[in-house]
């Protein structure tokens, strides 16, 4: 059972970095392109980002602290739980940068006007993709370290 967890864990974690890693690998053109083409990306690309992503990060959250409930007391347990609360950070940092932005850039589509302040909204939004990537990045590390360990432990005990 432990290891069919671990398994849906690893993908859904896999999963959530690959969404920030898009962010990531798009940041640098985005931050050179005028006014109304970010607003026509931002405003259309993204829809299924921001239902699919929460459902992907939360669940791989949950799965992971199940995990570590179930290995309390094992060498795996300590990356588990770092794991969690890194991807937990993540969310953090997306709340306080990306999601402030995102409701900025929502604004945009009915207002139709962009503000004059629209550079340093999508900073707020390209930079926190890259701040929650970098949890992301050492939450799945941590994950994948976790499950090594475990399988580390039954080559020796073999």
């Amino acid at each position: 059972m432990l290891s069919k967890i671990r398994f849906f864990a690893l993908i859904l974690s896999a999963l959530t970095l690959g969404m920030r890693f898009a962010h990531v690998m798009e940041a640098a053109p985005k931050l050179h392109w005028e006014a109304e083409l970010y607003f026509q990306v931002q405003t259309s690309l993204y829809k299924y980002f921001a239902i699919i992503g929460p459902i992907v990060q939360i669940g791989s959250i949950l799965l992971i602290f199940t995990i570590a409930y179930l290995s309390k007391g094992t060498k795996s347990f300590r990356y588990t739980i770092l794991s969690a609360f890194s991807f937990i950070f993540s969310l953090g940092v997306w709340f306080f940068f990306v999601a402030p932005a995102s409701s900025q850039i929502k604004e945009w589509t009915v207002t139709h006007t962009i503000p004059e302040n629209w550079n340093s909204i999508r900073s707020a939004w390209q930079f926190g993709q890259v701040g929650a990537f970098s949890f992301d990045l050492i939450a799945f590390c941590l994950l994948a370290s976790s499950i090594l360990l475990v399988k580390d432990d039954s080559i020796q005990k073999s």
